[in-house]
């Protein structure tokens, strides 16, 4: 799944600021745009690659960012948005997500063609084991 272009990300995204002030925009990005593939400033390059980023600097916030709220609407400054484009740079897998064979035998409530290629955050760095 590739990035998609500026202007179709603008044009999709919501027309309000994602976050109140610069401490909680540069909080969010340190956590979350920082160890993406598709940032490209840890790759040595000087601008930011992501399109995502763009539209946040021109007051949007990105179709592809949901927001993670606790039950009376709290939040953590690094951890406010989700990013469906998320790909960690020490994923061990390819850049793009690979789907899931369905199980032998197994019935599917919905067709799962419509999902394929996008990826929810969920931690795809390998789990370490102690004990």
């Amino acid at each position: 799944m590739s990035m998609p272009a500026y202007a179709d990300a603008f044009a999709r995204a919501l027309d309000s600021p994602p976050f109140s002030n610069g401490d909680e925009g540069c909080a969010w990005m340190d956590n979350w745009c920082d160890p993406c593939l598709n940032d490209g400033r840890g790759l040595g390059l000087d601008e930011p690659q992501c399109p995502l980023i763009a539209v946040v600097l021109s007051g949007r916030t990105p179709a592809e960012w949901f927001g993670q709220r606790d039950a009376r609407g709290g939040y953590r400054m690094d951890d406010q948005y989700h990013c469906v484009r998320f790909r960690h740079r020490d994923d061990p897998g390819g850049r793009e997500p690979e789907p899931v064979p369905d199980p032998p035998g197994q019935l599917c409530l919905l067709p799962r063609a419509s999902y394929e290629g996008t990826r929810m955050h969920a931690g795809t760095l390998p789990a370490r084991v102690t004990g």
